[in-house]
């Protein structure tokens, strides 16, 4: 009984842990990435920084406006949202490059 009470209360917090720890790494990681995208960068290697976007999408569909000659849009969310917010929005031409990069933080 003794070590199920334990094994429980390890579990929890574990789990607990991993929940307060999980956002704060994932943010700094696509801070770091985001850093690194720059205009003309292709597609492929803002997968490569940045890994798989949270929404893959056509400009302006989810958060709305649109740079000039946008056809594709990639969203990375923080791990909360939209409960927490921010948005890290990079744009693409019909050549796959980047034409605009953002990052979104509402109040």
């Amino acid at each position: 009984m003794k070590r199920i009470l334990i094994f429980t209360i390890f579990a929890i917090g574990l789990i607990t842990t991993a929940l307060v720890f999980w956002p704060v790494i994932r943010v700094h990681q696509l801070e770091n990435a985001f850093g690194k995208v720059k205009e003309n960068d292709t597609r492929d290697l803002v997968r490569k920084y940045m890994g798989a976007p949270w929404k893959d999408e056509g400009c302006g569909e989810y958060l709305g406006g649109q740079p000039a000659g946008c056809v594709e849009e990639y969203i990375y969310a923080h791990p909360y949202a939209p409960y927490v917010p921010e948005y890290w929005v990079i744009s693409f031409n019909s050549n796959h490059q980047v034409i605009n990069i953002v990052h979104m933080i509402s109040p």
